[in-house]
Parts: structure tokens; sequence; C-alpha cells
């Protein structure tokens, strides 16, 4: 799953950064890093969101059927 190399967004600066001048002191391993885990983060939130509707569904449909 490879994707176009995305250009860097700006992102809120660590207090350390703030007080070194306002410079971002990310690295290119670091930016990859933090943008791997965003990815993996987006997925998951989308497996919850899936499994949360199913739950729904699978909910009323008991609830139909039982008169609930």
């Amino acid at each position: 799953m490879t994707e176009p190399n995305q250009p860097k967004k700006p992102r809120a600066l660590t207090y350390t950064e703030m007080m070194n001048g306002g410079q971002q002191q990310m690295d290119d391993v670091t930016h990859q890093q933090e943008v791997n885990l965003q990815r993996r983060k987006d997925v998951l939130e989308r497996s919850v969101e899936h499994l949360e509707q199913s739950f729904k569904s699978e909910a009323d449909r008991i609830g139909g059927v039982s008169g609930i």
C-alpha cells in the first residue's frame, strides 16, 4: 500500500521548539513515523466505527424481533 510522497504539513510546535525560536526539529524518520502512526490511527478509527455500526444494526434487529 504505497502512496505518493505527500508534502510535509505544518504541525504544532513542541514546547522545546517554541523555546528554540519556533523552529521545527523533526527529522525525516520521525516525520515518517508520525505519518505511519496517523494512518494506523485512521484505520483503527474506521474499524471502531464499523464495529459500532454493526453492533447497532444487530441490536436494532434483535430489538425488533423481540418487540423491545
